[in-house]
């Protein structure tokens, strides 16, 4: 049974600050060059509460998390609610809009079925966020979970409520590809229903495993320290963000796999080809739309992955699997994703590649972006790029409710959940 709760938000105060200027993608999305940018945009933004280079980074951002709350920079809800929280973006040419809301859901332990995760989870980064949420003793940003509502009740329910009033935050994004727009839910009735309408659900984790799991361990480290403490204490609980895994609007990206030369210092586009003809149909495509096109259309039917090679630089070429006896091993539920055909199949077994490498920093480059991928193989950054088609929604939940995990790094959701809109005070 999925407990959702109300809270009382912390969210930026705008009569003190602008804020596009305060908040931020989440932590694990931010490249050095953008954390320079987002400290550059406001002595107040919120990447100085989630990243930090400098040893002592964490007791700053705790004392900078107080120093804000004191100047009311910061300011808590002065109700209990949920937060509908939809984005407006645009993929394919098409405007969609993303809904979702912002609670509070109760920690549960993966083994009970009911949160589940999708990816692996590094102990290295768990410990640095528990770290984090010791100190501040607050969710900066959202876990996002996906639960199965095939009628769309919730929403359903919700949409008259944001489709009267305006939201309190609306943030349009500087590229001007996705705007944010918050909203709150305080009547009670209207809370205790959709209390009840997620109660039987299951919920997938598609983005923060990590902050997750950095739940997990706080609620089981709290619970031996206080264990007379109530079933609503705080630290039961983490901020989530709540969403449909059966909306139309909901954007899956592929991640690719790039391979830069030193990790493939013996590579030979001829010889892996002779090799892969083995399992795969080969098509060559001379047209890079073209080649997008039929990636994409024989993806829908078929597994499917793409190369893009410096050795070739106007070629590139659709491998099509040709049946499901490579991996005799493997559950049905992992055989029918491209993401594995590609790790187990091509990069292991092919290539020859142990999981020790493909786990190396900086062994892999993944990128989501379609265009980015090609040009940094044309750029000589890369020797080789293998391109995907994206996880479709239901290969996610049968993998999931099969007990399996996908490979790291198999699914980009877009677009990203901002960090700073609400924030959860575990004190509060």
């Amino acid at each position: 049974m999925v407990e959702v709760k109300s809270f009382k938000g912390i969210f930026y105060n705008q009569e003190l600050v602008r804020i596009e200027d305060v908040v931020s993608p989440p932590y694990d999305v931010i490249s050095e060059e953008e954390m320079s940018s987002l400290i550059q945009r406001s002595p107040y933004n919120i990447v100085r509460l989630i990243l930090g280079k400098k040893e002592n980074w964490i007791k700053t951002a705790a004392a900078n998390f107080n120093a804000w709350l004191e100047k009311a920079i910061l300011i808590p809800d002065s109700q209990e609610a949920i937060y509908p929280y939809y984005m407006e973006y645009t993929a394919n040419g098409q405007t969609r809009v993303q809904r979702g809301l912002i609670a509070r859901v109760r920690v549960e332990s993966f083994d009970k079925g009911i949160i589940l995760p999708h990816e692996k989870t590094f102990s290295k980064t768990v410990s640095e966020r528990l770290q984090l949420l010791k100190t501040t003793q607050a969710n900066f940003s959202q876990v996002y979970g996906l639960y199965d509502d095939k009628n769309n009740e919730i929403f359903s329910f919700l949409d008259p409520f944001v489709n009267t009033l305006p939201p309190f935050i609306e943030v349009k994004e500087e590229t001007g590809a996705v705007i944010h727009r918050v909203w709150r839910v305080v009547d009670k009735k209207a809370i205790k229903t959709l209390q009840e309408l997620i109660r039987d659900k299951k919920i997938i984790i598609a983005d923060g495993h990590h902050r997750y799991r950095t739940a997990l361990v706080y609620k089981e480290e709290m619970t031996k320290q206080f264990p007379e403490a109530p079933p609503d204490a705080s630290f039961n609980y983490v901020s989530m963000y709540l969403s449909n895994l059966n909306d139309e609007q909901l954007t899956v990206l592929p991640i690719h796999r790039l391979l830069p030369a030193t990790s493939l210092p013996d590579f030979s586009l001829e010889t892996f080809i002779k090799t892969a003809k083995q399992f795969f149909n080969i098509e060559v495509c001379e047209e890079e739309f073209v080649f997008w096109s039929r990636l994409r259309r024989v993806g829908k039917k078929e597994k499917a992955i793409g190369l893009y090679c410096q050795d070739t630089p106007q070629k590139f070429y659709v491998f099509i699997l040709k049946g499901t006896n490579w991996a005799d091993d493997l559950h049905p539920a992992l055989k029918n994703l491209d993401v594995m055909v590609l790790t187990k199949l091509i990069l292991k077994n092919i290539l020859g590649l142990s999981e020790a490498q493909l786990n190396q920093e900086n062994f892999i480059k993944y990128v989501h972006n379609d265009q980015k991928a090609i040009n940094l193989v044309r750029e000589g950054q890369c020797k080789v790029a293998f391109l995907l088609n994206p996880t479709k929604p239901e290969q996610l939940r049968e993998m999931v409710l099969s007990s399996h995990l996908m490979p790291r790094k198999s699914t980009y959701f877009y677009p990203k959940i901002l960090t700073g809109l609400i924030i959860n005070s575990l004190k509060l």
